[in-house]
């Protein structure tokens, strides 16, 4: 039976179709940028629908761009033979269809993407804390020591605080944390009444972060008046059994 499908329509150059940009008749590209992903974060969309039909050749780069900052699957709108759809599938796209769309192909489409994130998400995966080591973006974490090892082999010991505000992050990545989100699993009964002491370990995070690996403490980002986001992918490893 089919179900409720809540889309986000987006195209190539990362502008929702009906949102208003302020009478501008060419918006910043950083604006666009950021709505979307706003958008992306309050929604909580169950496909985004990328119409790349008249810009085939940005689709790889566009597909690229929402797989880093969302896990949100993507079904891309290709142009009737430009031969693309390989590549968007490799890049990222769950799915794509060619335009001008067929609304029963379209229906179609969204309802196998759906059914396979909800399989996806039934699949009960190891969390950080049950990981022998958490890598990302060169580093590697090992959560039960509480230490950081950079490509180099630089090393960094994290404080019990910072090690949880980590495993929070790297079992939640390219998700929006508001600092108030951010304190129960950082300091659990004992939340701080202000949002000073998240800031701060935030900061010594990324100072850590960055003593391993230069570029590591942008991993971190901040997103103005929302709160923290981690950009990047991870791969927990496990022991093998004996």
């Amino acid at each position: 039976m089919a179900t409720a499908t809540t889309v986000v329509i987006v195209r190539e150059d990362l502008s929702i179709p009906g949102e208003a940009h302020g009478g501008e008749t060419q918006p910043d590209p950083a604006v666009l940028e950021r709505l979307l992903f706003n958008l992306l974060g309050e929604a909580k969309p169950d496909v985004v629908v990328l119409d790349v039909s008249r810009a085939p050749d940005k689709g790889v780069q566009v597909i690229a761009k929402i797989r880093r900052l969302s896990k949100v699957p993507i079904l891309a709108v290709c142009a009737q033979g430009a031969g693309r759809a390989s590549e968007y599938r490799q890049t990222g796209a769950a799915d794509c269809i060619t335009a001008p769309v067929d609304i029963v192909k379209f229906n179609q489409a969204l309802q196998r993407i759906v059914r396979r994130a909800d399989a996806d998400s039934r699949t009960i995966a190891p969390r950080p804390e049950e990981a022998d080591a958490v890598a990302f973006a060169g580093i590697s974490f090992l959560p039960q020591k509480k230490l950081l090892v950079g490509s180099t082999g630089a090393r960094a010991r994290l404080t019990a605080a910072e090690s949880r505000l980590l495993k929070h992050f790297i079992g939640n990545p390219w998700q929006i944390h508001s600092r108030a989100q951010l304190a129960e699993p950082v300091y659990g009964d004992r939340c701080p009444t202000t949002d000073r002491a998240i800031e701060m370990t935030v900061a010594r995070l990324r100072g850590k972060l960055r003593s391993v690996g230069e570029a590591a403490e942008h991993l971190i980002k901040t997103e103005h008046r929302r709160g923290y986001r981690f950009v990047s992918d991870t791969s927990l490893e496990m022991a093998a059994a004996d």
